[in-house]
Protein backbone atom coordinates (compact mmCIF):
# COMPACT_ATOMS: atom_id res chain seq x y z
CA UNK A 1 0.00 0.00 0.00
CA UNK A 2 2.81 2.64 0.73
CA UNK A 3 4.59 1.49 -2.76
CA UNK A 4 1.23 1.81 -4.29
CA UNK A 5 0.51 5.34 -2.70
CA UNK A 6 4.23 6.84 -3.40
CA UNK A 7 3.58 5.95 -7.21
CA UNK A 8 0.25 7.84 -7.06
CA UNK A 9 1.89 10.88 -5.47
CA UNK A 10 4.53 10.87 -8.53
CA UNK A 11 1.94 11.18 -10.60
CA UNK A 12 0.03 13.77 -9.09
CA UNK A 13 2.30 16.60 -10.54
CA UNK A 14 2.47 15.40 -14.12
CA UNK A 15 -1.05 14.80 -14.20
CA UNK A 16 -2.00 18.89 -12.57
CA UNK A 17 0.51 19.65 -15.86
CA UNK A 18 -1.61 17.73 -18.17
CA UNK A 19 -4.63 18.86 -17.19
CA UNK A 20 -3.61 22.53 -16.56
CA UNK A 21 -2.00 22.59 -20.56
CA UNK A 22 -5.36 20.63 -22.09
CA UNK A 23 -7.58 23.42 -20.07
CA UNK A 24 -5.34 26.23 -22.29
CA UNK A 25 -5.47 24.85 -24.50
CA UNK A 26 -9.58 24.25 -25.11
CA UNK A 27 -9.80 28.01 -23.57
CA UNK A 28 -6.95 29.14 -26.16
CA UNK A 29 -8.82 27.97 -28.95
CA UNK A 30 -12.37 28.26 -27.83
CA UNK A 31 -12.08 31.35 -26.28
CA UNK A 32 -10.25 33.42 -28.87
CA UNK A 33 -7.05 33.87 -27.12
CA UNK A 34 -4.26 34.57 -28.51
CA UNK A 35 -1.04 32.49 -29.92
CA UNK A 36 0.68 33.10 -26.13
CA UNK A 37 -2.05 31.53 -24.55
CA UNK A 38 -1.83 28.49 -27.51
CA UNK A 39 1.86 28.01 -26.71
CA UNK A 40 2.13 28.24 -23.22
CA UNK A 41 -1.01 25.10 -22.87
CA UNK A 42 1.09 23.26 -25.28
CA UNK A 43 3.80 24.03 -23.35
CA UNK A 44 2.95 22.93 -19.72
CA UNK A 45 1.22 19.73 -21.82
CA UNK A 46 4.70 18.60 -22.74
CA UNK A 47 6.22 18.98 -19.47
CA UNK A 48 3.65 16.90 -18.07
CA UNK A 49 3.47 14.58 -21.07
CA UNK A 50 7.90 14.03 -20.06
CA UNK A 51 7.62 14.28 -16.43
CA UNK A 52 5.12 11.13 -17.54
CA UNK A 53 7.60 9.71 -19.45
CA UNK A 54 10.46 10.10 -16.68
CA UNK A 55 8.52 8.71 -14.06
CA UNK A 56 8.26 5.64 -16.35
CA UNK A 57 10.94 5.50 -17.38
CA UNK A 58 11.09 5.71 -20.96
CA UNK A 59 13.62 8.83 -21.14
CA UNK A 60 16.87 8.18 -19.83
CA UNK A 61 18.46 10.37 -17.35
CA UNK A 62 19.82 12.88 -19.53
CA UNK A 63 17.34 13.54 -21.93
CA UNK A 64 14.89 14.11 -18.47
CA UNK A 65 16.82 16.71 -17.32
CA UNK A 66 17.21 18.53 -20.58
CA UNK A 67 13.57 18.41 -21.69
CA UNK A 68 12.32 18.89 -17.51
CA UNK A 69 15.04 22.02 -17.25
CA UNK A 70 14.47 23.96 -20.54
CA UNK A 71 10.58 22.91 -21.19
CA UNK A 72 9.90 24.19 -17.45
CA UNK A 73 10.86 27.13 -17.84
CA UNK A 74 9.93 28.13 -21.19
CA UNK A 75 6.47 27.05 -20.46
CA UNK A 76 6.49 29.54 -17.43
CA UNK A 77 7.70 32.25 -19.81
CA UNK A 78 4.98 31.66 -22.19
CA UNK A 79 2.24 31.83 -19.11
CA UNK A 80 3.61 35.14 -18.24
CA UNK A 81 3.39 36.88 -21.69
CA UNK A 82 0.00 35.33 -22.08
CA UNK A 83 -1.06 36.98 -18.90
CA UNK A 84 0.28 40.35 -19.91
CA UNK A 85 -1.57 39.52 -23.26
CA UNK A 86 -4.50 40.06 -21.75
CA UNK A 87 -3.63 42.71 -18.36
CA UNK A 88 -1.72 45.01 -20.75
CA UNK A 89 -4.88 46.32 -22.68
CA UNK A 90 -6.80 46.66 -19.29
CA UNK A 91 -4.01 48.69 -18.01
CA UNK A 92 -3.85 50.42 -21.34
CA UNK A 93 -8.00 50.86 -20.68
CA UNK A 94 -7.19 52.81 -17.27
CA UNK A 95 -4.88 55.02 -18.65
CA UNK A 96 -7.02 56.30 -21.67
CA UNK A 97 -9.44 56.96 -19.27
CA UNK A 98 -7.57 59.09 -17.49
CA UNK A 99 -5.58 60.81 -20.35
CA UNK A 100 -8.91 61.33 -22.07
CA UNK A 101 -10.52 63.34 -18.95
CA UNK A 102 -7.58 65.52 -18.97
CA UNK A 103 -7.44 66.59 -22.80
CA UNK A 104 -11.32 67.11 -22.37
CA UNK A 105 -11.58 69.32 -19.29
CA UNK A 106 -8.92 71.36 -21.39
CA UNK A 107 -10.88 71.49 -24.71
CA UNK A 108 -14.25 72.22 -22.92
CA UNK A 109 -12.43 75.43 -21.73
CA UNK A 110 -10.61 76.29 -24.78
CA UNK A 111 -14.53 76.04 -25.97
CA UNK A 112 -16.02 78.16 -23.21
CA UNK A 113 -12.94 80.92 -24.24
CA UNK A 114 -14.24 80.46 -27.64
CA UNK A 115 -17.88 81.15 -27.15
CA UNK A 116 -16.99 84.25 -24.85
CA UNK A 117 -14.37 85.86 -27.71
CA UNK A 118 -17.70 85.49 -30.17
CA UNK A 119 -20.04 86.78 -28.20
CA UNK A 120 -17.58 90.08 -28.06
CA UNK A 121 -16.20 89.79 -32.02
CA UNK A 122 -19.00 87.84 -33.60
CA UNK A 123 -16.68 85.32 -34.56
CA UNK A 124 -13.96 82.73 -32.83
CA UNK A 125 -9.93 83.64 -32.42
CA UNK A 126 -8.14 81.77 -35.18
CA UNK A 127 -5.22 80.96 -32.97
CA UNK A 128 -3.92 80.76 -29.00
CA UNK A 129 -2.02 83.93 -29.01
CA UNK A 130 -5.26 86.03 -30.18
CA UNK A 131 -7.35 84.00 -27.76
CA UNK A 132 -5.23 84.47 -24.96
CA UNK A 133 -5.18 88.63 -25.35
CA UNK A 134 -8.80 88.65 -25.58
CA UNK A 135 -8.92 86.60 -22.20
CA UNK A 136 -5.77 89.15 -20.51
CA UNK A 137 -6.55 92.33 -21.53
CA UNK A 138 -9.79 93.04 -23.50
CA UNK A 139 -12.93 93.61 -21.42
CA UNK A 140 -17.26 93.08 -21.75
CA UNK A 141 -19.86 95.27 -21.63
CA UNK A 142 -21.56 94.85 -18.89
CA UNK A 143 -24.98 96.20 -18.29
CA UNK A 144 -26.28 96.80 -14.51
CA UNK A 145 -29.06 97.82 -12.68
CA UNK A 146 -28.70 100.79 -10.50
CA UNK A 147 -31.49 101.00 -7.61
CA UNK A 148 -33.86 98.79 -6.05
CA UNK A 149 -36.89 96.59 -8.00
CA UNK A 150 -40.19 96.63 -5.64
CA UNK A 151 -41.24 92.77 -5.40
CA UNK A 152 -44.37 93.77 -7.25
CA UNK A 153 -42.17 95.00 -10.00
CA UNK A 154 -40.23 93.52 -13.54
CA UNK A 155 -36.71 95.48 -13.44
CA UNK A 156 -38.25 96.76 -16.85
CA UNK A 157 -41.44 98.17 -15.09
CA UNK A 158 -38.99 99.68 -12.35
CA UNK A 159 -37.01 101.56 -14.85
CA UNK A 160 -39.67 102.95 -16.88
CA UNK A 161 -41.05 104.55 -13.63
CA UNK A 162 -37.47 105.75 -12.72
CA UNK A 163 -36.91 103.65 -9.44
CA UNK A 164 -34.00 101.95 -11.19
CA UNK A 165 -31.47 102.94 -13.78
CA UNK A 166 -29.12 101.16 -16.00
CA UNK A 167 -25.49 101.94 -17.00
CA UNK A 168 -23.44 99.61 -19.23
CA UNK A 169 -19.72 99.22 -17.53
CA UNK A 170 -16.62 97.34 -18.89
CA UNK A 171 -15.59 94.64 -16.96
CA UNK A 172 -12.47 92.37 -17.40
CA UNK A 173 -12.79 89.20 -19.25
CA UNK A 174 -10.45 87.18 -17.28
CA UNK A 175 -11.20 88.81 -14.00
CA UNK A 176 -15.23 88.53 -15.18
CA UNK A 177 -15.87 84.82 -16.67
CA UNK A 178 -12.62 83.18 -15.65
CA UNK A 179 -10.80 84.21 -12.20
CA UNK A 180 -8.01 82.30 -13.09
CA UNK A 181 -4.23 83.06 -11.55
CA UNK A 182 -1.33 81.50 -13.19
CA UNK A 183 -0.26 81.07 -16.76
CA UNK A 184 -3.31 80.70 -18.60
CA UNK A 185 -0.77 79.78 -21.57
CA UNK A 186 -0.80 75.81 -20.77
CA UNK A 187 -4.05 74.92 -21.88
CA UNK A 188 -2.61 75.24 -25.01
CA UNK A 189 -0.71 72.20 -24.35
CA UNK A 190 -2.12 68.77 -24.71
CA UNK A 191 -1.64 66.56 -21.92
CA UNK A 192 0.47 64.62 -20.12
CA UNK A 193 3.08 65.36 -22.08
CA UNK A 194 2.27 69.02 -22.69
CA UNK A 195 4.94 69.39 -25.36
CA UNK A 196 2.57 69.84 -28.43
CA UNK A 197 0.08 72.03 -28.92
CA UNK A 198 -3.92 71.50 -29.74
CA UNK A 199 -4.68 72.13 -33.30
CA UNK A 200 -7.16 75.15 -33.55
CA UNK A 201 -8.79 76.64 -36.84
CA UNK A 202 -11.46 79.26 -37.08
CA UNK A 203 -13.02 80.38 -40.00
CA UNK A 204 -17.37 80.54 -41.72
CA UNK A 205 -19.37 78.07 -43.33
CA UNK A 206 -22.82 78.41 -45.07
CA UNK A 207 -25.92 77.49 -43.15
CA UNK A 208 -29.47 78.08 -44.50
CA UNK A 209 -27.75 80.57 -46.58
CA UNK A 210 -26.47 82.77 -44.24
CA UNK A 211 -22.79 82.92 -43.42
CA UNK A 212 -21.67 81.43 -39.99
CA UNK A 213 -18.69 81.29 -37.64
CA UNK A 214 -17.14 77.76 -36.41
CA UNK A 215 -13.85 77.14 -34.82
CA UNK A 216 -12.17 73.48 -34.20
CA UNK A 217 -9.57 72.78 -31.65
CA UNK A 218 -7.93 69.02 -32.38
CA UNK A 219 -5.63 66.77 -30.24
CA UNK A 220 -4.11 63.73 -31.83
CA UNK A 221 -3.81 60.12 -30.15
CA UNK A 222 -0.09 60.12 -31.22
CA UNK A 223 0.45 63.18 -28.86
CA UNK A 224 -2.57 61.98 -26.02
CA UNK A 225 -0.32 58.81 -25.78
CA UNK A 226 3.09 59.90 -25.75
CA UNK A 227 5.48 57.27 -24.59
CA UNK A 228 2.95 54.33 -25.47
CA UNK A 229 3.33 51.94 -28.40
CA UNK A 230 0.37 52.03 -30.86
CA UNK A 231 -0.57 48.77 -30.54
CA UNK A 232 -3.81 49.89 -28.64
CA UNK A 233 -4.84 52.83 -30.33
CA UNK A 234 -4.99 54.53 -34.10
CA UNK A 235 -2.51 57.03 -33.86
CA UNK A 236 -4.79 59.14 -36.46
CA UNK A 237 -7.86 58.98 -34.44
CA UNK A 238 -8.66 62.28 -31.99
CA UNK A 239 -10.16 63.72 -29.52
CA UNK A 240 -11.85 67.07 -30.87
CA UNK A 241 -14.19 70.08 -29.83
CA UNK A 242 -15.70 72.27 -32.85
CA UNK A 243 -16.26 71.64 -36.67
CA UNK A 244 -14.79 73.55 -39.74
CA UNK A 245 -17.33 72.27 -41.64
CA UNK A 246 -20.55 72.93 -39.99
CA UNK A 247 -21.30 75.50 -36.44
CA UNK A 248 -20.88 73.03 -34.00
CA UNK A 249 -19.57 73.42 -30.56
CA UNK A 250 -19.21 70.23 -29.20
CA UNK A 251 -16.81 67.38 -28.55
CA UNK A 252 -16.78 64.33 -30.68
CA UNK A 253 -16.70 62.31 -27.23
CA UNK A 254 -19.73 64.09 -26.00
Amino acid sequence: MNNLGKQIGDFIFPALLIVSGLLILFYSLFGGQNSFWILGGTLILSVGLFSVAMKLGVLNGMIQKILFFVFLPLAFVTAYFAYRSIQAPIEFNQEKTKRYAKVETKLRTIRDWQLAYKSVYRSYASDFDTLFTFINTDSFPVIKALGTVPDTLTEQQAVDLGLVTRDTMLVSVRDSLFKSEGDINDVRFIPPANTQEFTMESGMVEKGQVMVPVFEVVALNSYIFDGIVPEYYDPKKDLRVGSMTEPSTSGNWE
